[in-house]
């Protein structure tokens, strides 16, 4: 069987480019000599460039970019270009919920790539289209019924669960200019709260599994020389874990920040301040939105990880601390 190679020039190469979407934390599975091209699309989702070559789809590599002479955004958009040319809108009744399932050469889910691709579902449906993409083959296409749409999510959780290849438990829809966005961040909606559940499980699970690799790298180096990130302080730090939480009025993300640890925290909802009383005893000062921590400490992600963690080298000054715990109150 003849194996097909990537072409070593650009004209060759470039009407075979499609895009394809992938976990943020794909990339942190590929050893740094083969790092795809990729760039964040979608909350926890990244888009790379495939090769569709006969016989297996190759990623393309800076070492490919570099060879072919041209620049990543050209890579990307040929890709689409591409990709344009064959999305198809197909007849829609409305209250269909159509199945699209890649057998490799559909590219399917990243059709939601397509500018207009998604919205034009409207016009047959009636109201705005909904979008599933619980793994990388998988794309489901419905009307925006709220039992339908209810149903959907529960179906999509299973399925991401299950997925040898997940991609994401949640659900994408269109804003007032055509532009698909996750459904969470798509205005009022009976299910909201559904769409709160599926953002909290993709950030936990892409974080557990961040976690896992940032914590290989110190079970083997006992520091973070290796990683491929600009610290200020590649020393050791506590890799903080993202955790779903739900106290009634609705679920969010959590993580925790204790006094005298160095961490490399996740972007969550809420922190949780912790330190430790005279008896050695650890308790809970209180929590706080974290988005306004990152303001009064004037946090920056840590260039080069994704998903973003914060480099934490020391406890806040008394002054920040009480700032904290105001905006705490507020909520």
């Amino acid at each position: 069987m003849t194996d097909f190679e990537v072409p070593q020039n650009w004209a060759d190469a470039r009407p075979l480019l499609r895009p394809v979407l992938r976990p943020v934390t794909y990339r942190g599975t590929v050893p740094a000599a083969d790092q795809p091209l990729g760039r964040t699309v979608l909350p926890f989702v990244d888009e790379l460039v495939a090769v569709d070559l006969p016989d297996r789809r190759g990623i393309v590599n800076n070492d490919h970019r570099t060879a072919w002479g041209v620049s990543a955004d050209e890579v990307f958009e040929a890709a689409r270009a591409n990709l344009s040319a064959m999305a198809q809108l197909p007849d829609v009744e409305a209250g269909s919920v159509l199945h699209f399932v890649d057998d490799g050469d559909g590219y399917f889910t990243s059709w939601l790539l397509v500018p207009g691709w998604l919205a034009a579902f409207r016009a047959g449906y009636g109201r705005r289209p909904v979008a599933f993409a619980p793994d990388v083959d998988t794309l489901i296409v419905a009307p925006d019924d709220p039992e339908m749409i209810g149903s959907l999510f529960e179906m999509m959780e299973e399925q991401y669960g299950e997925a040898e290849r997940p991609l994401s438990p949640q659900a994408y829809t269109v804003d007032d200019e055509g532009r698909v966005v996750p459904f969470d961040q798509a205005g009022p909606h009976e299910q909201l709260p559904a769409a709160r559940r599926a953002r909290c499980g993709l950030a936990v699970t892409e974080y557990a599994a961040q976690t896992e690799w940032l914590n290989e790298i110190l079970e083997e180096d006992f520091d973070f020389e290796a990683l491929d990130a600009e610290l200020t302080d590649p020393a050791t730090a506590y890799v903080a874990a993202l955790m779903y939480y739900d106290p009634g009025d609705g679920p969010r993300t959590i993580t925790a920040w204790g006094e005298g640890v160095d961490y490399l925290l996740p972007e969550a909802d809420l922190v949780v301040f912790c330190d430790t009383d005279d008896n050695g005893e650890e308790r809970t000062l209180f929590d706080a939105p974290f988005h306004r921590v990152v303001e009064i400490l004037g946090l920056t992600p840590v260039p080069g990880l994704a998903p973003a963690r914060y480099e934490i080298r020391s406890w806040p000054e008394p002054e920040q601390l009480r700032r904290i715990e105001q905006a705490a109150a507020l909520g």
